[in-house]
């Protein structure tokens, strides 16, 4: 007797659930992933700008050399936390594993991560708003 009911109200819970969970996001979780896109981005843009110098673009002195270099592995440290922040959205939303490796590759990417982390954004709040 009691499958019955249960059959009754598994119709319902389907039509009630979002394809994504973007509305479980926190705002905690939205705001350190966006602060981490966009310090990733920038870094990312500077190291890519500094590996100009090796197609003649610009010549380099020592200490110009010496600065890039630690920018370049500064980004790949700032890149793990990029990562990570990536992991715990994209855990919270329930997103597949295209948005996964697509916004891995924004912090690859020059530019990318700026393009994504907006559409991410956008998304999420948006999906708050109708939940809310």
């Amino acid at each position: 007797m009691t499958e019955p009911a249960a059959d009754s109200t598994a119709p319902e819970a389907a039509q009630s659930a979002p394809s994504t969970r973007a509305s479980a996001v926190t705002a905690g979780a939205l705001l350190r992933y966006r602060v981490m896109a966009i310090v990733t981005g920038v870094l990312l843009i500077v190291v890519f700008a500094g590996m100009l110098r090796y197609v003649g673009v610009f010549e380099a002195t020592e200490s110009v050399e010496t600065g890039l270099g630690i920018l370049a592995q500064v980004h790949g440290f700032v890149y793990i936390v990029y990562v990570a922040t990536v992991l715990q959205l994209w855990m919270q939303a329930r997103w597949g594993y295209g948005r996964l490796a697509t916004m891995f590759l924004g912090g690859i990417v020059p530019v990318l991560s700026f393009v994504i982390e907006r559409r991410v954004t956008t998304e999420v709040r948006a999906s708050q708003s109708q939940e809310g």
